[in-house]
């Protein structure tokens, strides 16, 4: 839950201004507590108390949206979140936070464009965000554009880089089909963090694809070490070991993979462990 402390932002409604607070303020402050306890469904209660007792008729009665929205993102209900969202940052075009909110949901529906255009709008207010140069990075990775991601990527790097910055590098590189490009950077990103499984997973991707299988049994390996029952390294490890002739262990591992869900292990136990006469 390391986004709650973002995304959650506290307005001021006065609660003590009063000797006796409203009810309203009652529960709006104990959604706040509730929230910051990870109970959202509780949280949310308490907000919709609010939005119905106010009939969200003013600019600031409507400020309750926002919360309601983030308790909705945490428990899933994204269209909800979205109808407060769509309602509560016209009104609010200041708040960075909001548009975050909202990226986060378009990301989680899979909405790349959209998701893109809110971190653009929020980069405009903070051009040196590097967790969101870093997320918008990564999209346009995803979305293959891989040359205007390596601009911004190396950019980046002349005042901050990490192992994420060095993994979305690796990854535009392939994705321009420049396979030697991108393992450099993979172990780049290993050099900054040995623990980072993302980056030997990729490497030994790459280094299958490539014929590489030695070096890429040495990424696997590497890589079991951090999550050893992480089942496309189990596939990617089976594959490794039939194409090396170790047909028994690797049989054994893409037999595992394939009954756990992967199905592309199939094929290679078609052809590699129970071919046809």
């Amino acid at each position: 839950m390391r986004w709650i402390g973002i995304l959650f932002f506290l307005f001021s409604v006065g609660l003590f201004a009063q000797t006796k607070p409203s009810k309203v303020q009652v529960a709006e402050a104990l959604g706040d507590t509730l929230f910051n306890r990870e109970d959202f469904v509780g949280a949310l209660k308490q907000y919709n108390k609010v939005a119905k007792a106010t009939k969200l008729k003013t600019v600031q009665q409507r400020q309750i949206l926002y919360k309601r929205a983030v308790c909705l993102f945490y428990l899933g209900e994204f269209d909800q979140a979205l109808a407060d969202l769509k309602v509560f940052i016209p009104e609010n075009q200041s708040l960075p936070r909001a548009r975050i909110l909202r990226a986060f949901i378009y990301r989680e529906l899979g909405e790349l464009q959209l998701q893109l255009d809110d971190l653009n709008q929020v980069l405009e207010w903070d051009a040196m965000n590097i967790d969101l140069l870093k997320w918008r990075a990564g999209l346009l990775v995803e979305m293959g554009e891989n040359e205007q991601a390596l601009v911004e990527l190396k950019a980046m790097k002349q005042w901050a880089t990490d192992e994420e910055v060095e993994l979305y590098t690796g990854l535009a590189y392939y994705g321009l089909e420049k396979p030697d490009s991108a393992l450099y950077h993979f172990d780049q990103s290993i050099l900054a963090n040995g623990g980072y499984l993302p980056a030997y997973q990729y490497a030994g991707s790459v280094c299958l694809e490539q014929g590489a299988f030695e070096l890429a049994l040495t990424y696997i390996n590497l890589a079991l070490r951090l999550d050893g029952q992480n089942l496309e390294l189990l596939f990617y490890k089976g594959v490794a070991l039939v194409e090396l002739d170790r047909k028994e262990e690797g049989c054994r591992l893409l037999n595992k993979a394939f009954y756990k869900g992967i199905d592309d292990a199939g094929g290679y136990l078609e052809e590699y462990c129970f071919p046809k006469e």
